[in-house]
């Protein structure tokens, strides 16, 4: 019985170590499930602020002193990773309760001042951060087992921070010491939380080189969560950080990628893994998305008041920003490339041109020979020129359109083989329309020539073309625009596609806005319909989506989005 259960254990030792060794997860899975994310990061921001102000509802609507306190702490703590001046204001708040109201309560008082204290350690204020610790509270077995945990938290983030300013080797392993022991206390604290206990535990055998059994440790929360729990993110991260220091990149990449996931779902603005993460990319050459997960951690750092992740985000600012310029320029030179060569092929579409006028000069000398013979082909002559101004018309519309687009965005090979196969067709079908009529001219089908002239079915029926070639031609230089573009209207509001559709009338409205045409006129010029439909279908949409002061704002936003998925 002692063998089987020794074979037992060394099975299930094996079967632990492979749940960290051989991770089946996919970096690629991850980083798609982040860009995902990134994109819907002001849904997920707007379902945050929409709690705080429930929370601060509760707060200014309620005069029992014990849930006002407990209002302060959960407002204290949604600013916290948020916006540090209000996280600061909330834990004042706490302790003008606790000492106006809640006197008879020390500990609540003492949770207070951690709070202040707390902010003040996030925010640089070390000297302020030690007088509170030392002067306002004075640590006792006897505190609470929430108030002792957020004690020894507040010490470990201040040792940690005063770690990044102290180069003098002496005074920093005074401060790792420092570090260690409150991250002792924080694992005998959390006992009863086994996420947390297991975050502290892993984070001391880390710092301590015991790499494999923080992993093993990390691992048994890791298994238990999903990037919808908040805790995600730390145990994430620092798993990440444990494989950095093995030397494993792609693993690190896998959870700062799973943790900036879980950091934006929570609508979190003071976060690591993303610029991490960016950093990463960046060193492997991948300059694009490096350059947007910075911009992105920058401006949400200063959001926050971070300043401790902006000093060491912008001293790498520097090199991605060159480089990213750097592959603009590249880019630009090779769009300039683009535009000679559309240069020679407008040359050959005007040589084609003056053949196709040269052509209607012999049709209309027949035409005069033909009045000689019988007056009623003056009539004929009329509705002909009409119809082929129309056909000019139709054509000069599909060049003014191609010039529009060429100009709003960058040129791509396929955008420029479409275009010059819908000229080369436009061509060809208005000849052989020609021809049709010369023909029946020589014949004296004098009837059947008056109603092909007279007949709008050819108009029609190259419009329809016309507008399913624009449809597919957009749709493959921004493929995800219908699903963007949903993404600004509540679910029941959304743009449904018909199956034989590729977009509605509402789509290309503001497909063509993407396209830089927002003139109404010219939008209903396209659609072949009046401006106040255009007006009509424009203010309806705004008012059904989440923005309506700001909907077109949010659509110039698509529209730089949309440039990523592209490049």
């Amino acid at each position: 019985m002692k063998v089987f259960l020794t074979i037992v254990s060394i099975i299930l030792l094996y079967a632990d170590l492979s749940v960290y060794g051989q991770s089946t997860l996919s970096y690629k899975e991850s980083f798609k499930e982040l860009h995902t994310v990134l994109a819907n990061r002001e849904v997920y921001f707007q379902k945050k602020n929409k709690y705080i102000a429930e929370v601060k509802y509760k707060l200014e609507h309620n005069n029992d002193p014990i849930q006002q306190f407990d209002a302060g702490r959960a407002l204290f703590n949604e600013y916290y990773d948020l916006q540090v001046d209000s996280a600061l204001y909330y834990s004042e708040v706490m302790l003008s309760i606790a000492e106006s109201s809640l006197s008879y309560d020390k500990y609540k008082r003492d949770e207070a001042i951690l709070c202040v204290a707390r902010t003040y350690a996030y925010t640089g204020m070390y000297k302020e951060c030690e007088e509170l610790l030392k002067k306002e509270l004075v640590y006792s077995s006897s505190l609470p087992g929430h108030v002792k945990q957020l004690y020894f938290l507040v010490n470990l983030e201040l040792n940690k921070s005063l770690a990044d300013h102290v180069s003098i080797e002496r005074e920093l392993n005074k401060i790792r010491e420092g570090i260690i022991v409150n991250l002792d206390s924080l694992i005998v604290c959390s006992e009863r939380d086994p996420i947390w206990h297991s975050i502290y535990l892993g984070n001391k055998l880390k710092l301590i080189g015991k790499y494999d059994e923080a992993l093993s440790v990390l691992f048994e929360s890791f298994n238990k969560l999903t990037t919808a729990d908040r805790e995600m993110a730390h145990v994430a991260f620092y798993l990440g950080d444990i494989y950095r220091k093995k030397g494993d990149s792609e693993q690190e990449k896998l959870y700062l990628s799973i943790s900036a996931t879980s950091d934006f779902k929570h609508a979190v603005k003071e976060y690591i893994s993303l610029w991490k993460l960016g950093i990463i990319l960046y060193d492997e050459g991948d300059i694009d998305v490096a350059y947007r997960f910075i911009e992105i951690s920058l401006q949400d750092a200063m959001y926050t008041g971070a300043y401790r992740w902006i000093r060491q985000i912008t001293q790498v600012l520097p090199n991605i920003y060159e480089a990213y310029n750097t592959k603009i320029i590249q880019q630009r030179n090779a769009i300039f490339g683009g535009f000679l060569i559309i240069s020679l092929l407008l040359v050959g579409i005007v040589w084609q041109y003056r053949k196709l006028k040269k052509n209607k000069k012999e049709l209309a000398q027949i035409n005069k020979d033909l009045k000689i013979v019988n007056k009623e082909l003056n009539s004929v002559s009329e509705i002909l020129h009409l119809s082929n101004a129309e056909l000019q018309i139709m054509n000069s519309q599909l060049i003014f359109l191609n010039n529009e687009l060429m100009s709003a965005s960058l040129l791509k090979e396929t955008y420029l083989t479409k275009f010059i196969d819908l000229c080369s067709d436009y061509i060809d079908k208005f000849d052989d329309y020609r021809r049709g009529f010369k023909r029946l001219f020589k014949i004296g089908n004098i009837d059947r020539l008056g109603k092909e002239l007279n007949s709008r079915a050819f108009i029609e029926v190259e419009y329809k073309e016309f507008i399913l070639n624009f449809d597919e031609t957009f749709l493959k230089l921004y493929p995800n625009f219908v699903f963007e573009f949903n993404n600004l209207f509540p679910d029941d509001e959304r743009q449904e596609v018909k199956k034989n559709e590729l977009l509605t009338t509402e789509l290309r409205i503001y497909a063509l806005m993407v396209l830089g045409i927002t003139d109404s006129n010219k939008i209903a010029r396209f659609l072949r319909c009046s401006i106040t439909t255009v007006y009509t279908y424009r203010s309806k949409i705004k008012n059904r989506s989440f923005y309506p002061d700001s909907f077109e704002d949010k659509i110039r936003e698509l529209k730089q989005e949309q440039y990523f998925s592209i490049v």
